[in-house]
């Protein structure tokens, strides 16, 4: 990969790393790390609202246990609060293949 002397420049001043192929692993680790700070923060939200992890909540709603669990309210708390959880699992593995 070829990077112009514009963007090698700009890769030191955010990172102060010199090597271009190391500044962009370490922006890389930072924007995945950022993105799974964000999922945490919108997957303890659910949590709160439902005083239990998604597990809990899944074991529950798989019961009927859960009020009003088919409710359109519900239903979309459960795929959003499930995608959450994927797309969580998925950054902290890609940010382990970049450690």
């Amino acid at each position: 990969m070829t990077i112009t002397t514009n963007i090698s420049k700009v890769l030191m001043d955010i990172t102060g790393e010199p090597r271009p192929e190391i500044a962009i692993l370490e922006l890389m680790r930072d924007a995945i790390d950022h993105r799974i700070e964000k999922i945490e923060a919108e997957i303890k939200k659910y949590e709160e609202k439902y005083h239990m992890t998604f597990k809990e909540f899944k074991d529950k709603f798989d019961r009927d246990n859960i009020p009003d669990s088919y409710s359109y309210k519900v239903e979309m708390d459960y795929l959003e609060w499930e995608g959450l959880i994927g797309r969580l699992s998925n950054y902290k593995s890609l940010l382990s293949t970049l450690l």
